[in-house]
């Protein structure tokens, strides 16, 4: 299992932890995680995924194991893929395969619309290209109100009471030192990063995304757990509106299908990269 990350990049003000796994040779994969998460999310297969490829993973601004601004200037969608765009000049001289799981579908996107010189192949995993609001309209305006009345110069909130079904299937799936560190990456998470990312995934809209979908001339693979709504319900949508879009249901699965159904998701993407 991956543990660490030992590379450092500094990227217009923030300092970013990655690292690169594998062989030399081949397109680099580059696995983009999603809100409040880290590339601990993956390192139960980073081994595998870089058996016969180099694999490249950050935490983004505000997250894991990099840098934490301590203000909500400096973290959005479009700096965040600014960091990844910039790094990938930097460190990686792309083309790339690229998987953007969650915000990082949103982040994945729009790198790839911005830079397609930059991605060989895109993979939209558990995200969305549109909403991220959940369809339980309720659910919805909960979600609305708590990110616009909270205050992370008090800390992170307590969300256990959110708890899901995923939850007791990861706990299931995982070894406990690889969940005694994901207890430790949430617990780094910067309040700022949840305010302001929070903030714009659940209460802005990426329609002027939506409407460019046709402008992606790579192949895209959309993955998603069949119980993880609202993404599943949009995934048929999204992967017939580019030009090259296959899609892939994981039987069970919710939000994580690579933590609880992990065959199943290397699976899918290893025949999304056999495929390109």
């Amino acid at each position: 299992m991956i543990t660490e990350l030992t590379r450092r990049f500094s990227a217009e003000g923030a300092t970013l932890a990655w690292d690169r796994w594998g062989s030399a040779d081949g397109t680099p994969f580059v696995l983009c995680h999603g809100f409040s998460g880290s590339t601990h999310d993956f390192a139960l297969s980073i081994d595998t995924l870089a058996a016969d490829r180099p694999v490249i993973a950050l935490d983004h601004r505000g997250h894991g194991r990099s840098e934490k601004l301590g203000t909500t200037d400096g973290y959005s969608i479009d700096q965040i893929a600014a960091d990844l765009v910039a790094l990938i000049d930097a460190e990686i001289s792309g083309p790339v395969h690229l998987l953007g799981h969650s915000m990082g579908g949103a982040v994945a996107l729009r790198l790839t619309l911005a830079r397609p010189d930059l991605v060989r192949s895109l993979i939209m995993m558990d995200t969305s290209a549109w909403s991220f609001r959940p369809l339980d309209v309720g659910l919805a305006a909960i979600m609305e109100q708590f990110m616009a009345g909270f205050d992370p110069s008090g800390g992170l909130p307590d969300l256990t009471a959110m708890a899901g079904p995923e939850d007791a299937l990861i706990a299931a799936a995982t070894p406990a030192d690889w969940q005694q560190l994901k207890a430790t990456m949430a617990a780094g998470f910067d309040p700022y990063a949840l305010k302001a990312l929070g903030y714009e995934l659940f209460h802005g809209d990426m329609l002027q995304y939506r409407d460019r979908l046709g402008e992606i001339g790579c192949p895209v693979s959309v993955i998603v757990g069949e119980n993880d709504h609202p993404f599943v319900d949009q995934a048929e949508e999204l992967a017939d509106a580019v030009p090259d879009g296959a899609l892939t249901v994981i039987s069970g699965g919710y939000h994580s299908p690579q933590l609880t159904h992990r065959a199943a998701w290397e699976a899918a993407v290893k025949a999304h990269l056999a495929r390109v």
